[in-house]
């Protein structure tokens, strides 16, 4: 099966084969995580918390149920979310007196407690965030990870005394965001400007963090917003400055989906023999692989492979040693399916000779390596490991941009990636472009509209998920 000519179907096999997820809980668009993929969630889960937390923001965990009054308050947040929400009318027999929705976001829960939290300017910047659950009605068709009824991610908010610093923190955040998507999962994106129309709802802009699949759609796998006085003015969220006026706070909010970034690194980085992991979030970085020909060998062999573990493993390098009766070349089918890193396989010559046969899973390279620097070999080959990923992914990301200048050239490259073309600000125009495609950005560029011909901005369009 090739992954880029059969990706869905490549893809379905992968959450299966690999036990990242099992999509048969009978709720549908509720998954269940397995070991494989909640090990990699928690692993970027971790490192885009420390991240944040070094930054300023304070870890909270805000309750799931949010009532009705509250998700009512900026009518332009619920009417953006209000044929996704679930409700809860009904504790047993007993009818609520006020609906409680199941989050679809936090804004408004945390924007009720920010206006309890904020009284002065010495209160503010306040920055928040938590790693949670969130639910949303999905009524297109679901896919797991990427389209579903109940997701994991985390979401960041904050509160300024100006615009400036608004400004500031959603630089700071794209830079974090950054880091971890290209840094740790090797992953290439694109910050987009959504236009007004794909705007979250409530916000003054929205800058997502798209991504491209092997089929050519893109795959929004962040988002920050700027809030504004939106919400504040709504809530009621002021700070007494130092004249002693009130004035409203500045906010933002962002997140990134935990289970769209999974999804992306086994889209982006697997082949046609699976999954192919970034070394910093893999469950396991390297596993060891005992070649036993004789039984007299086995107990000499195993001791040998337990202190290379126990090496690596005092060095912070994730390591197990496959003890199992299958034999070599079904180990190595297995790991490699799995997408470990690196495997490090053990004979009687490896044994006589003290050194270790190392194959990397990126590139299938096989080389000797001896023991006396084990760890700080090992620790540089999973560190190459994630300069070839990356490099790798951002040459065949920037091969998927295309430039047309027509309406009718756009739809050859429906599906191949990104087309950059002209829009020239009409409604008209823009519905005729998104028969096509969908409208990614509106950028600062001049442009030629593909669709009249008149002056306007530069846009990038793809189809999306």
């Amino acid at each position: 099966m090739t992954k880029n000519k059969e990706f869905s179907e490549w893809y379905l096999k992968i959450l299966e084969d690999a036990e990242i997820i099992d999509s048969r809980y009978p709720v549908k668009g509720m998954p269940v995580y397995r070991r494989w993929g909640l090990f990699m969630i928690r692993e970027i889960q971790r490192c885009l918390e420390k991240m944040l937390e070094n930054a300023g923001h304070e870890p909270t965990l805000f309750p799931l149920l949010i009532p009705d009054n509250i998700l009512r308050k900026e009518t332009k947040h619920i009417a953006g979310f209000e044929d996704e929400v679930f409700w809860v009318t009904n504790a047993g027999d007993n009818r609520l007196d006020r609906k409680l929705a199941l989050r679809p976001t936090s804004e408004t829960s945390i924007y009720e407690m920010f206006r309890i939290w904020i009284r002065s300017h010495g209160d503010l910047p306040l920055k928040v965030h938590q790693s949670c659950a969130v639910y949303r009605y999905e009524t297109k068709h679901t896919r797991p990870l990427i389209r579903g009824r109940e997701f994991l991610w985390n979401e960041g908010h904050s509160a300024h005394r100006d615009m400036e610093d608004a400004k500031r923190n959603i630089e700071e955040i794209k830079e974090i965001y950054g880091r971890l998507i290209s840094d740790i999962l090797c992953i290439p994106f694109i910050v987009d400007r959504r236009p007004e129309w794909d705007r979250f709802p409530g916000a003054e802009d929205t800058f997502a963090f798209d991504t491209l699949m092997p089929n050519g759609k893109t795959l929004q796998i962040a988002t920050v917003h700027n809030l504004a006085q939106n919400f504040s003015r709504v809530f009621g969220i002021r700070f007494e400055n130092e004249s002693g006026n009130h004035e409203y706070v500045y906010q933002t909010s962002y997140g990134p989906s935990f289970g769209r970034l999974l999804a992306a690194i086994i889209s982006i980085h697997g082949d046609e023999r699976g999954l192919i992991l970034p070394p910093r979030v893999a469950p396991l970085q390297v596993i060891i692989v005992p070649i036993v020909f004789k039984e007299f060998e086995k107990k000499e062999i195993l001791k040998y492979a337990e202190d290379v573990k126990e090496r690596l493993m005092l060095f912070g390098i994730r390591t197990e040693i496959d003890e199992s009766e299958e034999h070599p070349g079904a180990k190595y089918y297995h790991w490699e399916m799995k997408g470990i890193p690196v495997r490090i396989e053990i004979g009687p010559r490896d044994l006589k000779d003290k050194k270790i046969t190392v194959v990397r899973r990126d590139t299938g390279k096989r080389f000797e390596i001896g023991l006396e620097n084990v760890e700080k070999e090992i620790k540089r080959i999973l560190d190459e490991i994630s300069d070839n990923l990356r490099e790798t992914a951002e040459k065949k990301f920037k091969e998927r941009f295309f430039r047309v200048e027509k309406l009718e050239d756009i739809k050859g490259y429906v599906g191949k990636g990104i087309i950059i073309t002209g829009w020239c600000g009409k409604k008209e125009c823009a519905e005729r472009i998104e028969e096509y495609a969908d409208i990614l950005s509106v950028n600062d560029r001049e442009g030629i509209c593909s669709v009249c011909g008149n002056p306007g901005k530069e846009i990038r369009v793809a189809k999306t998920y």
